[in-house]
Order: structure tokens, then C-alpha cells, then sequence
């Protein structure tokens, strides 16, 4: 038979219990207070500073004070304040180029270019239909001044910024051709093999002024070809609106010439729009989660899912240190889905969701809210995503990469993803390693065993893969 407990004994239980209760709401309440106290005091102590500056600048200060300017770069200051290398502020006049840009369209000149060695601007891919294009401007071509600059003194970075500006507009960009051993040939009937004459002395370029009219024109991010014989190979430089399209496009042509396997190459992806990313895996991996966000309170989001259709191919990914964002979700769920394999070397490991939040007054902020994570849910920032093959590239491979200038016979990492497909049962005709390949580096050793390099690859000739919103978004970086 229980012990019955007194009422005095019931009332003193329950006082106790009230007063533990109470005390505990205080104590919790007390350090919210004191941390928002906290909070709002520093945020006082902030903007005192901030008023005392511009109380001194404008009294004292000699030059005159641009406004707009002004209130771009205290905001741009407190952003870099927080120290996240993803976040950033955009001016409104930025913002706009910003929207147009991960539409797929730009207004600009419509060119690629990539420092050389003297510091000038190489042009390496010239846009289809972009006013660049309809001026006459061609791969291979030095820019060597701008709107009678010297790129050298504006430096590379300036110069590339004024490439895009308003439509309609106009630059006059200094160029240097050089002369083709084709028209030298035409030019000097004592021209050489090696593309010098009988003197021993090199055909002379020629210097162009060529004034460019900015306007729209579509980013090329995609292009494709057939190599080894049977193998598709696509290359995404980034993610966009138009990549969709562009990916779409290119896959339909490439199943019609019944390729046996794909190699999709993410070398120097910059990354980009990871609702375009998740269009492009949706076609080619079985039913899953593609994309997941896990924020600061450890709350996990599943932001984009595949359908049960897949494309019935085997697949190698090629990826690098300059791999970055959706590109390495891209690479992670091919891997962890089992769909292929990837090649290459660890990607860059920014892995954080980026949102762009339009402000007032038409400017924006990018800040990072969350992590991606991979299927398994891992989260990769700061670490990248591992190779399952790992191949590399020498130096000068990499600069001819980076010019789209590599021969697919010589770049190892390409032929080590070509084998990975033989590896996954793929009917490679012209396989690395055997003679129909002419000369193409031998399959490499799993990661972790061994890896291919560049100087394994033959250095017979082969040929060149043939590349052809105010409202809240998400970028991975």
C-alpha cells in the first residue's frame, strides 16, 4: 500500500518545483538579454565609429564626396568585414550585369581571353553571333591596347572588366595578328616548313585597331564533340540559363552518333547557377536527392531532386583544383550515385549556398547560409571533392588547357576518364594504350595506387575536342 503524502508536503514540493522553474526562466532570460544587450552595443559602438568618420571626412576632407560611391563602399566594407570570401556587395548598375549574366547573356564584346606572358590579353574563344565575332576579331589574337591604353598599364584585370559595359557603346581594341604560316607562304615563296623564310627570320604579324560596338550576346558554356573514335565529350566551362539548353543539345547529337560512354569535363568550371547544374543531372542519374543544404542550426533542406529517367551510358567526370561549386556537387553526385567516376584531381571545395538578396534601393548582397552536402551527406567545404582516378597535367599542359589549346591525344587526364569508361564497360573504340589510339597514355592505376601524368602521354599529334532575377537566388561557391 503506497505512503500518502500530506498536503503540506504536496504544497512545499510543488513551491519548489515553481521556484526551480522561475529560476531557470530567469537565468535563461538574463543571458538572452544580456546577449542581445551585448549585441545592440556593439552595433552602437559601430555606428558612433562609422558617424565619426564621416563627420571628419566631410569637414576636413579636400576632395569632394561622390555619394553613391560613398554608400557602395561602406556597404561593400561591411561585407568584407564578415569575412567570408563568397560574400559580396553589388551596386545596382552591378546587379544588373549580375542578372543578365546568369541568364547566359552578356552585353559586351563577346570574347575569352587569358593573360600572356607579357601581361596582354590572348583572345582564346570568340563567341557565336557576339559583336566580337561580326567585327572580325579571331581566336589568336593579342590585344595589346584599349581605347589606346596599353593593356599593361590598365592591367589585365581593368582591361577585362571593360569588355562588358552598355549596349551600344563602343572600344577600340589594339590587336596583334600574328602572320599564318599559310599566308606567309602565299606572301614569300622561300618560306620554310618551320614558318621562317630562307634568311632565317620569322613572318611578320600584323597591328589591327578594330572598334567593337558592345551589345547582347549568349555566353558559349558548352561544347562538345566526338573523340576516341566513339566517345562523347562535353565540356561545361560554367552553369547558366542557356547551359540547359546548350547540354540538352549536345547530348541529343551525341546519341545520335551512338557514343558508347561520355566524358563530361569540369576542368576550370567556375561554378554558377546550381538550379541549372540540377537540370542538366536530372537527365542523366536515377530518382535521388541531387541537391541538399544543411544551415547554421544544423537544419538539412532538400532543394532539388532527379525523376527516375536516366541516361543509360556510362560516365567519367574530369575535375581539377580550379573545379568550383555547382561544378563539385555536379562530381559528387555522379560519384555517389555510382553513375561514374571521377578523374582528375580534388576540386576547389567551395561548397557553400550563396544567396543573392536584392536590398531597397536595386543593389544586392551574396552571403553564405548554408553548406551543400553530397548524397551521403558530407559537407565538402574547405575539403573538395577526391578523384577516384587521379591523373595530372604538367605545367605547360595546363596553360595549353587553359587556351583550349591541348591536343586530346596528349592530355592525360582526358585519356585517363576514356579509360575509366573501358574500366566501366564502355565499347571504347579507340582505347588509351593500344595502337588504335595512336600512341594514347596506357589506363592508369586507381587513386591512391598510382595516377597518369601528362608527360605519360605520346606526343604524337592528335586532334583538339571541338568546343562549340530580383528576387532572392542561389549560386554555390
Amino acid at each position: 500500500m503506497g505512503k500518502k503524502i500530506s498536503l503540506g508536503a504536496a504544497v512545499a514540493v510543488a513551491g519548489i518545483t515553481a521556484a526551480v522553474t522561475v529560476s531557470l526562466t530567469y537565468v535563461y532570460a538574463m543571458n538572452s538579454f544580456n546577449e542581445k544587450v551585448a549585441d545592440v552595443n556593439e552595433r552602437q559602438a559601430m555606428y558612433t565609429k562609422l558617424s565619426e568618420i564621416d563627420q571628419k571626412a566631410r569637414q576636413d576632407y579636400v576632395g569632394e564626396i561622390n555619394e553613391t560611391q560613398l554608400t557602395d563602399g561602406i556597404c561593400a566594407g561591411y561585407i568584407a568585414g564578415l569575412g567570408d570570401l563568397q560574400a559580396q556587395y553589388m551596386s545596382a548598375e552591378r546587379y544588373k550585369t549580375y542578372q543578365t549574366g546568369t541568364a547566359g547573356k552578356n552585353t559586351g564584346v563577346g570574347i575569352k581571353t587569358a593573360m600572356d606572358e607579357d601581361g596582354n590579353m590572348e583572345v582564346i574563344q570568340v563567341m557565336p553571333n557576339s559583336p566580337a565575332e561580326q567585327s572580325g576579331i579571331r581566336k589568336g589574337d593579342t590585344i595589346v591596347s584599349m581605347d589606346g591604353r596599353e593593356i599593361v598599364r590598365i592591367t589585365y584585370g581593368d582591361a577585362l572588366n571593360r569588355l562588358d559595359g552598355t549596349a551600344g557603346t563602343t572600344v577600340t581594341l589594339g590587336i596583334y595578328r600574328a602572320a599564318q604560316p599559310t599566308e606567309a607562304a602565299a606572301e614569300s615563296e622561300n618560306t620554310v616548313a618551320d614558318g621562317t623564310d630562307s634568311s632565317g627570320t620569322e613572318p611578320q604579324g600584323e597591328y589591327l585597331e578594330i572598334t567593337v560596338t558592345r551589345a547582347e550576346y549568349t555566353k558559349q558554356s558548352i561544347t562538345s564533340s566526338v573523340i576516341n573514335g566513339n566517345v562523347g565529350y562535353i565540356k561545361i566551362s560554367e552553369f547558366n540559363d542557356s547551359s540547359v539548353e546548350q547540354f540538352n543539345s549536345a547530348l541529343s547529337s551525341l546519341n545520335k552518333q551512338k557514343v558508347a560512354g561520355l566524358v563530361i569535363d569540369l576542368r576550370n568550371n567556375s561554378g554558377g547557377s546550381v538550379e541549372a547544374m540540377a537540370s542538366m543531372l536530372d537527365t542523366l542519374l536515377p530518382a535521388g536527392n541531387l541537391v541538399t543544404t544543411q544551415d547554421k542550426n544544423g537544419q538539412t533542406t532538400v532543394e532539388y531532386t532527379s525523376k527516375s529517367n536516366e541516361i543509360a551510358l556510362p560516365i567519367s567526370v574530369i575535375a581539377n583544383e580550379t573545379t568550383f561549386g555547382a561544378a563539385e556537387i555536379f562530381a559528387a553526385d555522379i560519384k555517389e550515385f555510382k553513375k561514374g567516376l571521377v578523374v582528375g584531381q580534388p576540386t576547389a571545395g567551395y561548397g557553400t549556398k550563396d544567396e543573392v538578396i536584392p536590398l531597397s534601393d536595386g543593389s544586392a548582397i551574396t552571403l553564405s547560409v548554408a553548406n551543400y552536402l553530397t548524397p551521403g551527406g558530407t559537407v565538402f567545404n574547405g575539403v573538395g571533392i577526391a578523384a577516384d582516378i587521379s591523373a595530372t597535367l604538367t605545367e605547360e599542359q595546363m596553360d595549353l588547357l587553359a587556351r583550349d589549346e591541348l591536343a586530346h591525344t596528349d592530355d592525360a587526364q582526358l585519356q585517363a576518364a576514356v579509360s575509366a569508361l573501358v574500366r566501366q564497360g564502355a565499347a571504347v573504340a579507340e582505347i588509351p594504350g593500344t595502337q588504335s589510339a595512336q600512341g594514347t597514355d596506357a589506363i592508369p592505376e586507381e587513386a591512391g595506387e598510382g595516377s597518369a601524368t601528362g608527360e605519360d602521354a605520346a606526343s604524337s599529334e592528335g586532334t583538339q575536342p571541338t568546343e562549340e532575377s530580383s528576387t532572392s537566388s542561389s549560386t554555390a561557391g
